[in-house]
């Protein structure tokens, strides 16, 4: 089960032309890198070795998907990927919010939910900084350790020399129903980043996307016009973000709209307008 924020709730009408070229990942070309931290929770499964290197070769998949959907289009695209890790494959020890993901973004409620998270995100981001070696110059560091999710992304920019960074937390639901969820897409109020329950690479890639703007096609949090589900559904059924319960990224592909929310062109037909908002209109 999936779901992307891109406000704090739900409103009359959604723009979401608003998460293309935005925030920290704006389109999606070139060098990016793909930042990925391992969350241990008391209410999720325990990170085992063979867990995380099952979900470090689905990220593996999911990058050469997408590397090659660009190379389809002639987009130039390498993405860079690296993670946190301690010794022996220990992992960060941060409990969420509330008892899941779900509950953690709409608990009391979704504005405050996302705070929570927001600030969670720190803590873990904070957790990695001080891991990080920051380089000296005449015994004093060049800069502090990032303390926040925004100075761990400008540490990583400045590390990998890319300007895109998606940070992605992962938390180990595999046997567990809940959600993912990407926050800070459509606003600059605070970095994006993505928070990953399932370790499938058709997950993995569509939030990665989504970090660089791309939409749900199918019914969801931001997406509930009937008539505009219909609408992308007969446009784009063999897209990526058509739907999220798909295990095989073989059968799906970067469609145009998709294409566009992802700066991969700077056209759209005029036949897919509607699908850049929801809601009365």
């Amino acid at each position: 089960m999936s779901l992307t924020l891109l406000s704090a709730g739900p409103s009359s009408r959604t723009d979401f032309s608003a998460a293309r070229k935005n925030n920290v990942c704006k389109d999606l070309k070139n060098e990016v890198l793909l930042y990925f931290v391992f969350i241990d929770t008391r209410t999720t499964s325990p990170w085992t070795e063979f867990d995380i290197l099952t979900t470090i070769d689905s990220i593996h998949v999911a990058k050469r998907w997408i590397e090659q959907q660009a190379k389809e289009v002639g987009i130039p695209l390498k993405i860079k990927t690296d993670y946190y890790i301690g010794n022996e494959f220990t992992t960060i020890n941060r409990n969420l919010p509330k008892k899941s993901v779900n509950e953690s973004l709409r608990e009391p409620n979704i504005k405050k939910g996302i705070d929570a998270l927001n600030k969670w995100g720190d803590y873990v981001a904070k957790t990695v900084g001080e891991s990080l070696y920051i380089e000296e110059k005449d015994g004093i560091p060049v800069t502090t350790k990032p303390a926040t999710k925004e100075r761990l992304i400008a540490h990583l920019r400045d590390e990998y020399a890319v300007e895109g960074v998606a940070l992605m937390y992962f938390v180990n639901n595999y046997f567990r129903d809940d959600i993912s969820i990407a926050i800070n897409t459509m606003n600059t109020d605070d970095v994006e980043f993505a928070v990953v329950s399932y370790k499938y690479p058709v997950e993995i890639t569509q939030y990665f996307l989504k970090l660089f703007g791309a939409i749900d096609l199918h019914k969801s949090y931001e997406r509930t016009s009937s008539r505009k589900i219909k609408l992308a559904k007969e446009y784009f059924p063999n897209d990526i973000m058509q739907n999220p319960d798909l295990k095989d990224l073989q059968k799906v592909g970067i469609g145009e709209f998709t294409a566009y929310m992802l700066g991969w062109t700077d056209t759209l037909s005029d036949a897919y307008h509607p699908l850049l908002s929801d809601g009365l209109f």
